[in-house]
Parts: C-alpha cells; structure tokens; sequence
C-alpha cells in the first residue's frame, strides 16, 4: 500500500543555507581579490615608469653614494641613481 503523506528525502534547510552563504563568501572575496590586483597592476605601472632627476642625482656607476636600487626610466646604461647630496 502506498501512503500519500509520506514526507521525500530532500536537503535540509540548514545545509541550503550554509551553501548559500558560502556561496556569498566566495562572491565577495572574488570582487576584493580582484580589486587588489587592479590596484596592484596600477602602482606596479607606476613603479615602471620612476624618474631618478630631479629629485636625485644620476651619476656615473662606481660613484660612492647612497644608491637608490629601481628601474628608472631616464637613466642610460652605466648610470645609477643616487640620493641628493650623498655622492662622495
């Protein structure tokens, strides 16, 4: 005999919504990671386009001075970017 009012297996309401809300989680922490890679792609940009003059002093490699290690875009091959006021 089958019975009308038998209650089917299904998922419980408390696993529907814990995956929902891991589901929400997952969403924002998409959208932060993605933000911070925007933001670091800008500043690594930045940093690539770095200018040693004005406010530093291009000398000639082997000048003892205070170095400043980065890629600078005004510098030629066998220049080094030294601090203001430090070559000796």
């Amino acid at each position: 005999m089958l019975h009308s009012n038998r209650i089917g297996q299904g998922l419980p309401i408390s696993t529907i919504i814990i995956a929902a809300l891991g589901l929400i989680v997952l969403i924002i922490m998409a959208v932060m990671v993605q933000q911070r890679t925007t933001i670091f792609s800008k500043n690594l940009k930045n940093a690539s386009e770095d200018v040693c003059a004005p406010t530093n002093e291009i000398k000639s490699m082997g000048t003892d001075c205070d170095t400043i290690y980065a890629t600078f875009t005004d510098l030629a091959p066998g220049q080094i970017c030294c601090r203001k006021g430090t070559a000796k």
